[in-house]
């Protein structure tokens, strides 16, 4: 018979925890590639990105990410419609909701945050720290060390 000696143990291996997933409501062809290259980068992924707000809302429904990254301005629609459908039908509460805009203005970030967000960062001024706060809830996923809530970051674009 074979059978196994004592001494050796058995050891389970840790599944390396999933990463970071990130989805983009974007109309902007660059953005886009600037942000999926940041989110790769960073040691996330995209599991979606979408120009218009139908098309966002239902894919946030289905792929539930960790993180979203909302622009204003869209193809169709705008990020304030999506930010709305998430808040009022509780699509993915708990997905951090970052607004990255070119419309930067008091009022808008206002709104924003009562829609929901959790940061709001003017496009042409601010891209890096929202492509840092992605580098950071990607790590801190990596460690197990805290699951990304809304309360804790959120990034619109427009």
């Amino acid at each position: 018979m074979n059978e196994m000696p004592e001494s050796l143990s058995v050891y389970v291996v840790d599944e390396m925890p999933e990463p970071l997933r990130v989805y983009v409501v974007e109309d902007s062809a660059i953005i886009q590639k600037l942000l999926a290259s940041a989110i790769e980068a960073a040691g996330a992924e995209v599991c979606g990105c979408s120009a218009g707000a139908e098309a966002a809302i239902s894919e946030l429904f289905v792929l539930q990410p960790d993180l979203i990254v909302i622009d204003i301005s869209l193809a169709s629609g705008s990020g304030l419609d999506v930010l709305r459908a998430l808040q009022e039908h509780s699509l993915v509460p708990g997905a951090v909701k970052v607004v990255l805009t070119n419309h930067a203005i008091v009022e808008y970030e206002n709104l924003c945050r009562r829609l929901g967000a959790d940061r709001f960062y003017d496009k042409a001024l601010e891209i890096w720290q929202a492509v840092s706060l992605i580098h950071k809830l990607a790590a801190e996923k990596r460690s197990g060390s805290a699951a990304p809530r809304s309360s804790d970051a959120a990034v619109a674009v427009s």
